[in-house]
């Protein structure tokens, strides 16, 4: 027995795609069937730094159904292939001629170090990404380490999914990063032994400085760095888990909004402004640079 998803005619970045990825993913732990036939025919505009997103849903849902692809539109197969997403799913890869893409990679969640190069290698070595001491790259590297640490450490989950995007037109690109395993709201619910707090409760709480839910583990969830990185830059930062959206945008204003399904894990995604000028420090060498 089969069944049939058609995917929406866009997939951005956006609350909107968030949740019908999300009430997919709902749909498919649910199934009892052998083969879910995932239908592109509709989608004609993908941001295929999703893809991270994509990966982590069929990967936590090929356990229980055979998932199968069909009917791309050729713009969206051949972005997939570039960014090595497809060549999971038996496809052959397909050279980035303009690097645009941060490709899509399935991490064990204890392999750091792999992580520590990808971002080194796919993420900063970007053209136009923004300048940033050596210090500040440090902090900042840390801070995405962190956060793929979380996933093992708070998530307990086996792999962690990422990928990116660069938009050269609009001078922006997206990383996200995926875990699926214990939400945010389960962890900050555990902590404080109590089970009356909302998804988005949970992740405004986890998003501030110096929070953890583990005991003996300094630092936070690894947000702290980033904010304050995309505040400056301009961008903006999504988090999601569970049924939870939280969302600070380029004016450091935040909304937050909940979604009619929970996604079992969380997700972090960065927009990051291209066309930015600055130089980026770190608080110690912005003051040194007063008394210079």
């Amino acid at each position: 027995m089969s069944i049939k998803y058609k995917l929406p005619n866009k997939i951005e970045n956006n609350y909107q795609s968030f949740s019908s990825l999300i009430n997919l993913y709902q749909a498919l732990i649910k199934l009892f069937v052998e083969d879910v036939y995932i239908d592109f025919s509709n989608t004609s505009y993908l941001e295929a730094n999703l893809s991270a997103l994509m990966g982590a849903i069929f990967d936590d849902t090929e356990v229980f159904v055979n998932i199968i692809f069909e009917n791309f539109q050729p713009r969206v197969q051949t972005i997939l292939q570039k960014n090595d997403f497809l060549s999971n799913y038996g496809y052959p890869k397909l050279d980035d001629y303009y690097s645009t893409t941060i490709k899509y990679k399935k991490f064990k969640a204890t392999d750091n170090q792999s992580f520590y190069q990808y971002i080194n290698d796919e993420l900063l070595t970007k053209h136009d990404f923004p300048k940033m001491s050596e210090s500040f790259r440090k902090d900042f590297v840390k801070s995405l380490l962190e956060i793929f640490v979380n996933a093992k450490i708070h998530a307990d989950c086996d792999y962690v999914y990422t990928c990116g995007q660069y938009f050269p037109n609009k001078k922006d690109l997206y990383f996200t990063i995926v875990n699926t395993g214990t939400t945010i709201k389960q962890n900050v619910c555990n902590y404080f032994n109590r089970n009356d707090i909302s998804a988005i409760r949970a992740i405004q709480w986890a998003v501030k400085k110096d929070t953890t839910t583990k005991q003996g583990i300094s630092g936070g969830l690894g947000f702290e760095t980033v904010r304050r990185f995309i505040s400056q830059n301009k961008g903006t930062l999504q988090v999601i888990s569970d049924n939870g959206y939280w969302y600070e945008n380029v004016y450091d204003k935040i909304n937050v909004k909940e979604f009619d399904n929970s996604f079992l894990g969380t997700i972090v995604n960065l927009k990051i402004k291209m066309d930015d000028t600055q130089d980026y420090m770190t608080e110690d060498e912005q003051i040194d640079e007063l008394f210079l």
